[in-house]
């Protein structure tokens, strides 16, 4: 019994806990109204109305098309990290594309940034994934399991596996896209899952599972262990990919690898650094900040490796359009639970596009 307890990679599993509570606490500390997000969100009261999404429109100006010829024959992809709400700079950074009379080869996706990138890979312009995204409200996609939770205790917490079942974040995307098949998509849309059962990470794709549903796809691509629960598939249990690959690279450099590639990041500061804890051996509680370090560094590691394989296969472009501050700790709920900020975020990730891709055009014409 207390080998398990003190086994190494259990420990930092407890690191994990300690980082996310630390985060969360610090989130109610900080912010008033992060707790009536939160409650708002998962126990929301009968007069209370949509919220900011009641009234979804595009946060982008009239359509201009500037060809960037450099790049029109070229393939231009985009990847990004996961990162919540703040991904959707994603649709944004789409838009740049549109603007610049591109539309991108492949899109590899992670965690969050799946709500925005598999509807843009079905060929609908961003403007309206803006407004389709914008125009669900938090009952629309959170739904708390309460009979679940209730149950703990009687069923000794067996399958148990997150908070939110799932159930309304995929029949939001079915009731828009109907069966929609990872196969139709106009854009081949990749995203990276984690099986349970296996400790293995897959990345799914038109190429490897053609037949599953877009809604299922985003349904499993957010299913964040211990916030919503996995989803089964194949005879095992899946979850969002990103506890393990963060920035996922490996679809887009395959057979057709891109000739240039617009990264997104919103999950961590530029170019994948780790967040400076500078004299935290000499803080009170020096181990919470250690802790944190723990939580995340094999995770970043891997992130910057990815960006240096990208970076060494084609042009790469790396974008920040939304601040860490942002994402940071509590942050990364509330940016799912409240899209109150999406609109400046897809308007951040447009400026952010229409950069890179000028850098680019500048680089492949150099």
């Amino acid at each position: 019994m207390i080998g398990s307890l003190t086994d190494v990679f259990r420990l930092r599993q407890y690191f994990n806990a300690i980082t996310v509570a630390r985060g969360l606490a610090a989130g109610v500390f900080e912010d008033a109204g992060f707790l009536f997000d939160v409650r708002r969100a998962l126990l929301p009261l009968p007069f209370e109305g949509r919220g900011p999404a009641e009234v979804a429109r595009s946060p982008f100006p009239p359509l201009r098309v500037r060809p960037l010829d450099s790049l029109a024959e070229r393939r231009v992809a985009i990847v990004t990290t996961g990162g919540s709400g703040a991904l959707a700079s994603v649709v944004g950074v789409a838009r740049a594309f549109e603007e610049r009379g591109l539309r991108p080869s492949a899109i590899s996706a992670c965690s969050g940034s799946a709500l925005f990138a598999f509807p843009l890979g079905t060929g609908m312009p961003a403007d309206e994934v803006a407004t389709f995204v914008l125009g669900l409200g938090p009952r629309d996609y959170v739904d708390l399991d309460v009979a679940g939770l209730l149950a703990l205790p009687v069923r000794a917490a067996r399958g148990f596996s997150g908070l939110l079942k799932g159930e309304a974040v995929e029949a939001a995307y079915r009731n828009q896209f109907g069966d929609l098949r990872l196969a139709d998509l106009e854009t081949p849309v990749y995203a990276p899952l984690w099986e349970v059962d296996h400790n293995r990470v897959v990345h799914i794709g038109p190429e490897t599972h053609p037949d599953l549903p877009v809604a299922r796809a985003v349904r499993m691509s957010v299913a964040l262990p211990l916030f919503i629960q996995s989803v089964p598939l194949d005879g095992s249990w899946w979850c969002d990919g990103g506890v393990v690959d963060i920035f996922p690279v490996q679809p887009v450099l395959g057979e057709k690898a891109p000739d240039a590639v617009v990264a997104v990041n919103g999950f961590y500061p530029p170019e994948f650094v780790g967040e400076d804890q500078t004299g935290w051996h000499d803080r009170s509680m020096s181990i919470l900040y250690a802790a944190s370090q723990v939580r995340t560094a094999q995770q970043a590691a891997l992130a910057r490796e990815n960006l240096a394989r990208l970076r060494e296969a084609c042009e790469v472009a790396l974008v920040d359009p939304v601040p860490y501050a942002k994402v940071r700790g509590a942050g990364f709920y509330r940016q799912f639970l409240d899209n109150a900020e999406w609109p400046s975020f897809m308007r951040e990730g447009r400026v952010s596009g229409l950069a890179a891709l000028s850098a680019l055009d500048r680089r492949i014409r150099g």
